[in-house]
This record gives structure tokens, sequence and C-alpha cells, in this order.
């Protein structure tokens, strides 16, 4: 059973999904979680999907990796078209953002209307041929079911069709082509998955890749959901050749605290705030303030 302190935690608003002076602008949300997508599809558009939608490049306000806190993107909606959250922009009036923005905006969401939600970091198989790309969803606690569900706020009904996805993606199961990346990094570590199957382009493959999106995760969990482009403290960045055996044993403790998050949360947080990488967000945070 989950307790009732981490519940609590992951109910309460981070920096960035604060939505702040715009909080007014959720008082229409519906209260289902398939809504709640559907209203975050109608604001945002993947920049590398936008054929999908008939739309060209240049037609769209394009931050390409998404604002970091809440609050902006959704003045920066507003600015681009004026309506509640519930009406749907045309395609090329919705800002341009990738996937953790989805992930975020609905997390921020569900955490306004008091249910526990955070952003998780983790490898979609769904995306095209066999790779697993980098991608951000939403997991948020259902009460009724006594579960933490995996949502992707991104796979519309145009998406669905396009990619094409035949499973629930409103409720990813373990069976599904999604992983965790702390999955990713233990079972590629203990030979179960081959690292060059993770990646988001030939260049960017194996386990760089996926120790990146493990700490991107670790600092999710901790609640500073940063961008995808947010490669800060030496750990992230560091060439594989260079890891010490001291660096893979913490990458490992890393990997299955994130994946036990409900028994380990306060070991999870602690090591945060002792490791020079938890350390290294944290001071990005704040200058975000």
């Amino acid at each position: 059973m989950v307790a009732t302190q981490i519940l609590a935690y992951y109910r309460q608003h981070s920096l960035f999904t604060d939505p702040g002076v715009c909080a007014d602008l959720y008082a229409d949300l519906p209260h289902d979680v398939a809504g709640l997508a559907q209203v975050v599809q109608g604001l945002i558009i993947h920049p590398g999907n936008l054929n999908s939608y008939n739309v060209k490049q240049g037609e769209i306000d394009n931050t390409v990796f998404g604002l970091h806190r809440v609050e902006n993107l959704l003045q920066r909606m507003q600015r681009r078209y004026t309506a509640p959250l519930t009406v749907s922009r045309p395609p090329a009036l919705r800002i341009g953002a990738i996937c953790r923005n989805f992930a975020v905006l609905l997390v921020s969401m569900l955490r306004q209307q008091g249910i526990p939600a955070r952003a998780r970091v983790g490898f979609g198989g769904y995306f095209s041929g066999q790779r697993f790309y980098d991608h951000r969803i939403t997991e948020y606690w259902n009460s009724k079911e006594q579960r933490w569900v995996l949502t992707d706020a991104m796979i519309d009904d145009v998406q669905r069709q396009a990619l094409p996805v035949t499973f629930n993606s409103l409720d990813i199961a373990p069976t599904d082509p999604f992983k965790l990346a702390g999955e990713a990094w233990l079972r590629c570590r203990a030979g179960e998955l081959a690292p060059h199957t993770f990646g988001d382009s030939d260049t960017d493959i194996g386990m760089p890749p996926i120790r990146y999106a493990l700490l991107q995760d670790f600092a999710y969990l901790n609640k500073c959901e940063m961008l995808g482009n947010d490669d800060w403290g030496e750990l992230i960045t560091k060439p594989e050749a260079t890891l010490t055996s001291d660096d893979l044993a913490l990458l490992d403790r890393i990997a299955t605290l994130t994946l036990q998050i409900d028994t380990q949360l306060a070991a999870l947080r602690t090591l945060f705030t002792e490791t020079p990488y938890g350390q290294s967000v944290r001071t990005q945070v704040e200058a975000l303030v």
C-alpha cells in the first residue's frame, strides 16, 4: 500500500507544475484523465509531427523543447489563442513543444485537482522501427483502483493512427512498449536488453542516452521536471569511457530506487540531496525562481 506521505508529496506542485497566476484557467477543466489528456492535446503540438496535422514548419509558435514553468507555457498559449483551455486550438495555433511538456502539463492539471501525479522519463518503442526513443509521460494515482497509472498524453487520435498505437496509451501496461529509464539501465547492464536499441538517432544511442534519461527521471521524481535538453551536472554528460566504478554503482543505485519509489522515496530524496548531480540540479532550479 502506498504511504499517505508519498501521495501527499506528489499531490503538491513543484516550481515547474504550479500554474501560478494562470490557475483560474484550470477552473473548468474536466475531472477525468481522458478528458484532461484531450485538453492537453488541443493545446500543444509536437514539432516533429506537424505533417500528420497538415501544418507546415513556421506556422506554429515553436518552443522546441518547451518552457520550464507551466505558468509561462499557459501564458504563451493564451497570447497565441485567447480562449478557455477546454477549447481545442487549431493545430497551427497550438504551442510547439516536445513530449516533456505534454507530460508535465497533465501533471500540473492533476495536481491542481488534488490528484497525486509525477512525470516519468523512459523510452517509447512505438514511434519508429525497432528502436526505443527517449520519451516522457505522466504517472498518476488512481484512487479507485489503488494503483499508479502510466499515461501518454501526447498520443491523440491522429498519432494513434499514424504510428500506429495498438495499446491503451491512457493506461500503459508493463507488457506495452514503454520502459522506464531505470529498467532500461539495469536490464542493459545485466545483458538482458541491447543498449543499441535505445536512443534518438544513430549518433545518440546506447548507454549514454539511457544514463541521461535515468538521471532526468531521478530529478523528475524529486519534482525537478527539467526540460529534455537540461544536461545539468557532470554525471549526465560525462564520457562513457570515463565513468568510474563508483559512478556505475551510484547509477545502479539510482535506477533501483526509481523502480521502487513507493517504498524508497525517502532514500531517493536523500540521495538526490547528497549527490553532486542532485545538488547541481537544485542550483539550476533555484536560479529559475
